[in-house]
C-alpha cells in the first residue's frame, strides 16, 4: 500500500491547496507560545526548530503523557501545557547534539507517528522530517532510536512513561517491528496518518473495553484536557508559511529571539549506522552555547521575564 507522508515543507498540489483554506493562525503563533517552554533553533535545512526545556529526559510521544482512543484513530494526550502544538503539529528530529527538535508543520492528526508490532510489543515512531511524499510505509524505517516500546497489556496505560521499554532494549528488536497499515487522512488536506491498532485487539490485551472518546474543539490555547468521553483539543487551521509570504510579503515569521546551529556543529541521526551518545544535559549546554539572535524591536531588558517563564511544564 503506497501512502503520502508530508514532512512541513513540503510542496505540490496539497501544498498549493492551502490557499484555499481561511487559515486561523500562522507559524508565528508556534513561535510565540512555545518560546516560554524552550529553544528555538535556526537548524541546517529546517529552518526554525523547537527544543523543549525539560529537566531530565524527554521522548517525544512517550515522556508525560499516554494514547487515548478517538473516532480519529489513537491520539497522543500529552500532559505539557505546550503538548497541543509539537505532537499534533509537524515532524521530530533528533540530533545528537541538541536531543529531539520539532519542525512545525500545518496539518493536525491525533499523532503524527508510525505504528508497528513485534512479539508482545506494541510499538510507534515519530515520523521526521523529509520523507518522500509517496514513500510504502512497508519499506521505509525509522532509526532504531525513534522507536518506543511497550507490553501490548500496558499500552492503554495512564502512566505510560513506566511501562516504555529503554532504548537499547528496543534497538535490539527494532530491525523485526512489522508496520500497522492502518491509515486515514487529515481533514484539511487529505495527507495520511497512521491510526495505530485495531482497538478490538487492543481490547483483548488489555482485558477490558476501551470507550471511543470524541474529539470537541476548544478555541483556546491550553493543555489538552480529556473527561469521560470527550477530549478537548485546540487545532485551528494553520497557514503554509509559503502563502504567508504570497500574501503579505512584509511580514516576516520569526521567533522573538532563537539560536544558529551551524552544519558542522549538528548531527541529526536518520541511518542506523548512527549511534547517539550524548547525553541531555550535554545537548542543553551544547544548545546555551549557540549564538543568540533577537528579532527587530526585541531587547535584553525582556530576558528576565522570559527566563522567569522558562522551565514551566
Amino acid at each position: 500500500m503506497i501512502v503520502s507522508i508530508i514532512f512541513s515543507g513540503c510542496t505540490g498540489s496539497n501544498a498549493l491547496s492551502q490557499s484555499k483554506v481561511s487559515a486561523d493562525i500562522t507559524y508565528q503563533t508556534f513561535y510565540d507560545n512555545l518560546s516560554p517552554y524552550g529553544t528555538w533553533i535556526d537548524y541546517p535545512g529546517y529552518g526554525h526548530v523547537w527544543n523543549p526545556r525539560i529537566e531530565g529526559d524527554f521522548r517525544p510521544y512517550a515522556t508525560n503523557g499516554h494514547w487515548i482512543f478517538s473516532g480519529e484513530g489513537w491520539a497522543w494526550a500529552s500532559d505539557y501545557t505546550w503538548g497541543w502544538a509539537p505532537f499534533h503539529y509537524g515532524r521530530w528530529l533528533y540530533d545528537d547534539m541538541y536531543g529531539w527538535l520539532w519542525i512545525p508543520g500545518y496539518d493536525w492528526s491525533p499523532a503524527w507517528v508510525t505504528w508497528g508490532t513485534v512479539d508482545n510489543f506494541y510499538c510507534w515512531a515519530p515520523l521526521m522530517p523529509g520523507i518522500d511524499v509517496s514513500l510504502q510505509f512497508g519499506t521505509w524505517r525509522p532509526h532504531s532510536f525513534y522507536w518506543n516500546a511497550c507490553s501490548r497489556d500496558h499500552i492503554y496505560d495512564r502512566n505510560l512513561t513506566v511501562a516504555i521499554e529503554r532504548p537499547a532494549q528496543i534497538t535490539s528488536i527494532a530491525n523485526r517491528i512489522t508496520i500497522i497499515n492502518n491509515f486515514n487522512t487529515t481533514k484539511t488536506h487529505n495527507l495520511y496518518y497512521s491510526k495505530g491498532p485495531d482497538v478490538h485487539e487492543v481490547e483483548k490485551y488489555v482485558n477490558h473495553s476501551i470507550t471511543q472518546i470524541s474529539i470537541k474543539d476548544v478555541n483556546k490555547i491550553g493543555r489538552i484536557k480529556h473527561d469521560e468521553n470527550t477530549m478537548h483539543v485546540y487545532r485551528p487551521s494553520v497557514q503554509d508559511p509559503k502563502e504567508t509570504a504570497r500574501q503579505h510579503p512584509q511580514q516576516i515569521l520569526q521567533p522573538r529571539e532563537f539560536r544558529k546551529a551551524e552544519p558542522e556543529q549538528s548531527k541529526p541521526v536518520s541511518t542506523e549506522e548512527q549511534k547517539p551518545v550524548l547525553q541531555r544535559s550535554e545537548q542543553r549546554n551544547n544548545i546555551e552555547r549557540l549564538p543568540m539572535h533577537r528579532a527587530a524591536g526585541e531587547s535584553h531588558g525582556n530576558d528576565r521575564s522570559r527566563n522567569e517563564r522558562r522551565g514551566r511544564n
